[in-house]
């Protein structure tokens, strides 16, 4: 196993400080979320009788969000919708028109010119103000209790099987017919296990938070403001993929894989250089050798990797990213001036460093540690943790 020198965590946190969004986009977005639920709950609304509610999802929901490279490209905001509504009282078809009607009565409501956009499984939303936002908005149905028994017999905790959620899909065999064969997925249940993840490295900035009367209780801290450990190695993570594919972006480890597997690695380190190197070196581990490679923790059947079939060169490119961070994050350790720190933060997260940061992250006179900054690598042959079992 690869042994990775913990770097600094005043680098890292200044590297976070510049990757990292201003409170006021996650109430943004947040308030996107509410603005939606609130319409679909409203007297007048045609879902109003089957008590629709509106569950965040995604980066925003997990407190991961990064600053984008290209101050063009859009936000993605993801939300689910459960209605309550047997299975098999409508066609998927029927269900998602349905649920598409209002979506598209909001939209003209709130005076969201760009046209409400079908998706596979999804109504995609484009804001026009001064942040960039598309919402991506999830029609779906309780799930039926033979598929929660079923979930809690592969070893899923009954309160996150109990969140699992029957969903549409244009490309269902069964999508114009009543059935009760809907693809199944558990997004809120993984919400769910995240945030028991991380949730305890937050406890001490969250009692912060509630005594300097920022909120009222601690169960009023949104997951964004932990800033917890595994958050900003999710966050540093998903900076330095989103460098290495620039130019490809398409090709990149997809960010639920990334944050599935560092959630997985993560053990509870409250240093944030400590936390990054546990989740850097053992995430391997948790990538199956058959399918479901990459499942969610609590639906087993549902693959993050599922690409990775049908297009391997996902697969080489997620172990060519892996290799590549774990040589960068050794570099993170005592980088001894400017003339080594900042082609390094600019290299590996896209950061320019101020003058006054430079001059502050520097060890001090009396450090003579060396560090050998490691070349980039190529990997023609990435390995697989399962290649000698």
């Amino acid at each position: 196993m690869t042994t990775i020198p913990t770097p600094r965590p005043d680098v890292l946190d200044t590297v976070l400080d510049h990757i990292d969004i201003p409170r006021s986009y996650y109430e943004k977005a947040t308030a996107r979320h509410k603005s939606l639920g609130n319409w679909l709950c409203r007297p007048e609304s045609t879902l109003a009788g089957l008590d629709p509610h509106v569950s965040p999802q995604g980066s925003f929901r997990y407190g991961t969000v990064v600053r984008p490279l290209v101050s063009t490209a859009e936000y993605d905001l993801d939300n689910v919708t459960t209605l309550q509504l047997d299975k098999t009282a409508l066609t998927q078809k029927q269900v998602k028109e349905l649920y598409g009607a209002e979506i598209k009565s909001y939209a003209q409501a709130n005076g969201i010119l760009a046209p409400v956009e079908e998706k596979h499984r999804c109504w995609r939303l484009r804001y026009a103000d001064e942040v960039n936002f598309h919402l991506d908005t999830l029609p779906s149905l309780p799930e039926d209790q033979a598929r929660i028994a079923w979930l809690c017999s592969q070893g899923v905790p009954p309160d996150l099987a109990s969140r699992a959620i029957a969903i549409t899909d244009d490309r269902h065999p069964h999508y114009e017919q009543i059935s009760s064969m809907l693809l199944s997925s558990n997004p809120r249940g993984f919400a769910r296990w995240f945030t028991q993840r991380a949730r305890p490295a937050a406890e001490q900035r969250v009692r912060k938070l509630v005594e300097a009367r920022a909120y009222a209780t601690v169960d009023e801290v949104p997951p964004y403001e932990w800033k917890t450990p595994l958050q900003r190695s999710i966050q540093l993570l998903k900076r330095h993929r989103d460098v290495m594919f620039l130019n490809n972006p398409d090709q990149a480890p997809i960010s639920m894989i990334i944050t599935n597997l560092a959630a997985h690695a993560y053990e509870g380190q409250t240093d944030i250089g400590e936390a990054l190197v546990q989740i850097v070196t053992t995430m391997p581990n948790f990538i199956r050798s058959t399918r479901p490679r990459v499942p969610n923790p609590t639906d087993p059947s549902e693959d993050y990797a599922d690409k990775w079939a049908r297009n391997p060169v996902l697969e080489d490119n997620f172990w060519a990213w892996h290799q590549q961070v774990t040589v960068d994050v050794g570099r993170l350790v005592a980088a001894p001036g400017q003339r080594r720190l900042e082609p390094t933060i600019k290299t590996m997260f896209d950061v320019d460093l101020t003058k006054d940061e430079v001059r502050t992250l520097e060890p001090p006179p009396t450090s003579h540690r060396v560090v050998v900054a490691a070349p980039s690598v190529v990997i023609a042959s990435p390995p697989r943790p399962w290649g000698n079992a």
